[in-house]
C-alpha cells in the first residue's frame, strides 16, 4: 500500500472515464501523441485535462515520441526544435516529468518503426539523440524550480466522459454532434486570451471559479445544476450552449430543455434545427454579426435578456444569445454553434468584465502559460512559429530567465519553436 501507482492514460480516450480512474492512482500519467492537424491549443487542452483529473496536481508526461509516430496514416518527423517546444508545453501546463517512448527502437513487432531516442543504427550522434540530450541537460539545470508548481486558474471548462457517452448514444438531431470538437473550440477561444484554464467534471467543486463554461452539457441532474448555481449566486458567470440539459443520468429526456438549468438560464427550448453541411445562419448582435451552423435551437426567454438573434430562416429575429441575472451572477446561453471569431470576442468581453487578464500579451503564435509555487510565479512563453518572436514584458518588471540564468526586462526574443 505504500508504493505509488500510476498508469499511462491517453487524453480523451473515449472508452474509459479517466476522472473516475484518477481516484485510484497516486499521480496522473499520460501519453501525448498529437493528431497531425492538432493546433497548439489542442495540445494545451489535453495537458490541462490531465492536470485537472486530480484537481490541479502536477502530472507526468509519460510518453511522447522523440521523432515520429508509426500508427497514423502519415507519420512525419518532428521538425528540429519541436520536441523541445512540446516538452516545455507539457511543463508549462503542469508536468513535473518529461519522458519518452521509446528508449531504443524495438527490432520487431508493430512498433519497430515508432520513434526512439536510439535508432536501429545504435548511434549517439544523430539529430534526435542530440536534441534529447540537450533537453535533458536543460531540465537538469532547472532543478526543482518548477516541481510542484500549480496553475492559478479562475476559469473552468467542463468536459465529462458520461456526458460524451450520452451525446454519442443519442440518435439525432445530427449524426456527428462533435462534442469533443466543440469543447476544444471553446477552450481555444479562452487559450487565445492567454488566461489559465482548469478542466472540470460533473463531480467537481466549482466554487473557486469566476467563470464556468459548459459546452453541450447534455446530461444534467438536479445536484449538478445546484453545483453550477452556487457560484452563480455568489457573483460568478456561467456559459451554456445548445444541446444542454436534455437528459438526466439515466439518459431519459427531461420534460422540457434545459431541464434543471431552466431557472438559472432563464430560457426554454422549443425546437432544435439541424443544418446540412454548407448551410449557415447568423447570430446578429447590436454591433456585429457572426455566422453559425450545425444546430440552431429555437428558444424563448423566461426572464433572460436577448443579446443576439438569428439572422435568417423562419426563426429569424428569435433569440440566439441570452444573458440572465441569477443571484449576484449572470448566465449566458448560446443557442447555436458559432464561428470561432464570435467565441473570441464573447469571451474577451466576459474576461474583461471579470478583471481576468493575462500576465502579458504575447504576439500571435506565442503561447503564455502560468504556474506558481509558494515562492515564485513562472511565466512560460512558447513560440509555436517557425520564425523568431519578440515578447514585450510588463514595464517596470524584472524577471529571471531560468534557462540562461540571466535577468531579463523590457523585451524577450524567442527563437523559432
Amino acid at each position: 500500500p505504500d508504493l505509488p501507482i500510476t498508469t499511462n492514460m491517453m487524453g480523451t480516450y473515449p472508452h474509459l472515464d479517466y476522472r473516475r480512474w484518477a481516484r485510484e492512482v497516486d499521480v496522473v500519467s499520460w501519453d501525448c501523441y498529437p493528431r497531425p492537424d492538432a493546433q497548439a491549443s489542442d495540445i494545451a487542452f489535453l495537458h490541462d485535462l490531465n492536470r485537472s483529473l486530480k484537481d490541479g496536481q502536477p502530472f507526468m508526461l509519460m510518453e511522447q515520441t522523440p521523432s515520429s509516430q508509426n500508427w497514423q496514416a502519415v507519420n512525419a518527423l518532428k521538425r528540429p526544435g519541436v520536441l523541445r517546444l512540446w516538452s516545455y508545453a507539457a511543463l508549462a501546463h503542469g508536468a513535473d516529468t518529461i519522458m519518452y517512448f521509446q528508449w531504443r527502437r524495438g527490432r520487431g513487432g508493430c512498433e519497430k518503426f515508432h520513434g526512439a531516442v536510439v535508432e536501429h543504427g545504435r548511434r549517439s550522434d544523430t539529430r534526435v539523440f542530440r536534441e534529447v540530450a540537450e533537453l535533458g541537460a536543460e531540465l537538469a539545470r532547472l532543478g526543482d524550480s518548477t516541481i510542484g508548481a500549480r496553475t492559478p486558474a479562475r476559469v473552468a471548462l467542463l468536459f465529462d466522459w458520461e456526458n460524451m457517452w450520452s451525446i454519442d448514444a443519442a440518435v439525432g438531431p445530427l449524426e456527428d454532434k462533435a462534442y469533443l470538437a466543440t469543447v476544444r473550440k471553446h477552450y481555444a477561444a479562452l487559450w487565445q486570451h492567454s488566461v489559465p484554464v482548469d478542466i472540470v467534471f460533473r463531480d467537481s467543486d466549482l466554487s473557486g471559479y469566476d467563470l464556468v463554461v459548459a459546452p453541450m452539457l447534455h446530461m444534467v441532474t438536479d445536484d449538478m445544476a445546484e453545483r453550477i448555481a452556487a457560484p452563480l449566486r455568489a457573483g460568478g458567470r456561467f456559459v451554456a450552449t445548445y444541446f444542454s440539459g436534455v437528459v438526466g443520468d439515466t439518459n431519459l429526456a427531461h420534460e422540457g430543455y434545459p431541464g434543471p438549468m431552466r431557472e438559472l438560464l432563464g430560457i426554454r427550448v422549443e425546437e432544435i434545427d439541424a443544418l446540412y453541411p454548407g448551410q449557415a445562419n447568423s447570430i446578429v448582435l447590436a454591433d456585429a454579426s457572426y455566422s453559425c451552423g450545425r444546430l440552431c435551437e429555437i428558444i424563448h426567454s423566461e426572464g433572460a435578456t436577448v443579446l443576439g438573434t438569428y439572422g435568417s430562416d423562419f426563426y429569424a429575429d428569435s433569440p440566439a444569445l441570452t444573458e440572465h441575472h441569477y443571484g449576484a451572477g449572470r448566465s449566458y446561453y448560446i443557442a447555436s454553434d458559432p464561428e470561432p471569431r464570435f467565441l473570441a470576442d464573447f469571451y474577451g468581453r466576459l474576461l474583461a468584465e471579470l478583471g481576468i487578464a493575462a500576465a502579458l500579451e504575447p504576439p500571435a503564435g506565442v503561447e503564455l502559460a502560468v504556474r506558481e509555487t509558494a515562492t515564485h510565479t513562472l511565466l512560460c512563453l512558447l513560440n509555436h512559429t517557425a520564425a523568431p518572436a519578440t515578447v514585450a514584458l510588463p514595464p517596470g518588471q524584472r524577471y529571471d530567465e531560468l534557462l540562461s540564468g540571466q535577468p531579463v526586462a523590457g523585451e524577450l526574443t524567442l527563437p523559432a519553436y
